[in-house]
């Protein structure tokens, strides 16, 4: 489909794309999809700073046709719109989770991948390859080669799965390695040798509790002492968390539209990698995410 591209988020340092204030014991949680629970990235929250990277800003939209065609444009009735580039929510693909062997392992599951497949074939591409079924509850499957297995196990935070080596997972592996690490060798290596996918089950129980927990507080500034009421505990999204959505070239609303095509936006605003500062805590250097932009028959751009 050539107006649909798939986009990959690759987190850097912690990352806090929060909801505000939470129920339990974690006052300020990180965002998560409402039926999986699985840790999301909003496509609003990709769409602002994907704009403001380019310094769209309100003014910049009015006097630049292309910006305002690509991001939109605030008004009142025919004189605003929401821009042609259209973000889905970005989905998780990979949580990494601290391993025994490796020092950590990305991991995923069969129903992530089968969600990925679908998401990668609405952007057009369909030689992709097949998802294993489920894995028993006690089995791991990871790519070869690998650096996870001790003595035919693999040991994830507190749990430990029989190793099976997988042609699935070998060739998951050099995918997603081939498109969130273009023109590196070195760490598409990385990744495969720490690519695992894990039980369903089992990957819900990680998402749910191998997330990054800090207790955090706040100084008065005179006494250097914790203020009142100010310790909270704030949840993030571990750094090296791999995310994908699409992004969809809409119709383009602009006056003079007519010399603005769909490729033109492609080539300008989704082809070269660029680094990103996504939610919050951006003074001690949380949200720092690689975004990299694949074309349309799935090569990276």
């Amino acid at each position: 489909m050539g107006n649909t591209r798939v986009y990959w988020l690759h987190t850097l340092s912690p990352t806090h794309t929060g909801v505000g204030r939470g129920v339990g014991y974690i006052d300020l949680p990180i965002d998560r999809d409402g039926v999986t629970g699985w840790p999301i990235i909003r496509g609003s929250s990709f769409k602002g700073v994907w704009a403001d990277y380019h310094r769209a800003t309100g003014d910049a939209r009015r006097e630049n046709s292309v910006l305002r065609a690509a991001f939109g444009i605030a008004g009142d009735g025919n004189n605003s719109n929401a821009g042609a580039l259209v973000p889905t929510d970005a989905k998780l693909v990979c949580l990494p989770i601290r391993s025994f062997r490796g020092t950590f392992a990305w991991c995923t599951s069969a129903l992530c991948l089968h969600m990925l497949k679908r998401t990668m074939s609405l952007a057009g591409e369909h030689d992709l390859p097949s998802v294993p079924s489920d894995t028993e509850d006690e089995t791991a499957r990871y790519a070869a080669p690998t650096a996870l297995v001790e003595r035919g196990k693999i040991y994830l935070e507190d749990l430990d799965f029989a190793a099976r080596e997988c042609e699935f997972a070998s060739a998951w592996a050099n995918k997603i390695s081939r498109l969130v690490f273009p023109d590196d060798p070195v760490w598409q290596e990385q990744f495969i040798r720490r690519f695992v996918i894990v039980p369903d089950a089992a990957f819900d129980f990680l998402c749910e509790t191998g997330t990054e927990v800090n207790a955090r507080i706040r100084l008065e500034d005179e006494t250097k002492t914790v203020a009142n009421s100010a310790l909270w505990n704030e949840e993030s999204l571990p750094a090296e968390t791999i995310f994908a959505g699409l992004i969809q070239c809409d119709r383009i609303f602009a006056h003079d539209g007519k010399e603005i095509a769909v490729s033109g936006l492609f080539k300008r605003f989704a082809t070269d990698a660029i680094t990103l500062q996504v939610g919050g805590k951006a003074t001690i250097g949380r949200g720092q995410v690689r975004c990299i932009f694949a074309n349309d028959t799935g090569g990276n751009g």
